[in-house]
């Protein structure tokens, strides 16, 4: 069964004191498209995590947001700047001699200096954050994989429908075709009448000109390749793997044949079946471009 492009999946997994919570949100898009808002230190899994969700998502916007709630990683390590530390000492002691200070002076004013004391930056361990992410992930991508499901069925039905009422103005178009050639037979066979006043027109002129109308206004072909193209669409529904693509394709190609339909047969009732036609497929466009 089709599925939708549009999707939304939440995922939350324990880590450390607190836990990770995954949100994933996704759109019609000509292609696979990421765009991952990740905490810091996390990039180093951007690679994972896409081959990940390219497991169940082969086209659309995908928008990830992964957020931190409660503590997830252990407090970072302060460290001593020794080398800053001993220079402060070395000229605290020389001013000490230089103003002849006996009281012995402290570093605690020195000690709002950012650089004396300083955040150990090792990163957190990448396998070690994957193990408490990837769940949080999976269930993210399961509930968003349901509901492109359940849009693609609600989808699939909705475009049956529409398949059917395109048939039908089809088969309409087709039928006027005849209508057309024998309604031109007779306007045709007048006014020969009255350019020979009382004569017979000639039956082998009359016959030649029908022949060309009904030549120029045959919609066979395009009949049977429209017909073709709807029973493709309809397997096409019934598909597992993504046929978004395939099903824009055979769009086109029912738009072209009732293009052609309609400049075969340009009398009013005609064009009105087409220009109906024309208008329930680019709603059936509409639909489709959410497809996967």
């Amino acid at each position: 069964m089709i599925k939708s492009m549009t999707g939304y999946g939440r995922g939350q997994a324990p880590a450390g004191e607190g836990a990770w919570v995954v949100e994933l949100r996704t759109v019609n898009s000509r292609f696979l498209d990421y765009h991952m808002r990740l905490p810091h230190g996390l990039s180093a899994l951007e690679d994972r995590i896409k081959k990940l969700l390219s497991a169940g998502l082969t086209r659309g916007r995908v928008n990830l947001t992964v957020n931190a709630s409660g503590i997830v990683e252990a407090a970072p390590r302060l460290v001593l700047n020794k080398p800053l530390v001993a220079e402060y000492r070395r000229v605290l002691e020389e001013l000490k001699a230089e103003l002849g200070i006996e009281q012995e002076p402290g570093l605690m004013p020195f000690l709002h200096n950012r650089d004396l004391i300083q955040q150990q930056e090792d990163g957190p361990d990448p396998d070690a954050v994957w193990a408490q992410l990837e769940p949080a992930l999976s269930q993210a991508l399961a509930e968003t994989e349901a509901m492109r499901a359940a849009e693609g069925q609600a989808l699939a039905s909705d475009l049956s429908e529409r398949l059917q009422v395109v048939e039908e103005l089809f088969e309409r178009a087709a039928s006027r075709s005849e209508e057309v050639v024998n309604n031109y037979r007779q306007r045709l066979d007048e006014r020969m009448a009255k350019l020979l006043a009382n004569g017979e027109p000639d039956p082998q002129r009359l016959a030649q000109e029908v022949a060309i109308i009904a030549d120029k206004a045959d919609i066979t072909e395009e009949a049977v390749r429209a017909a073709s193209h709807l029973e493709q669409f309809r397997q096409f529904l019934e598909a597992k793997e993504p046929v978004g693509r395939k099903l824009d394709f055979l769009l086109q190609e029912l738009n072209r044949e009732a293009n052609t339909m309609g400049s075969k047969t340009p009398d009013a009732e005609a064009s009105q079946t087409i220009v109906d036609l024309k208008t329930e497929l680019e709603r059936i466009r509409e639909q489709v471009q959410n497809i996967e």
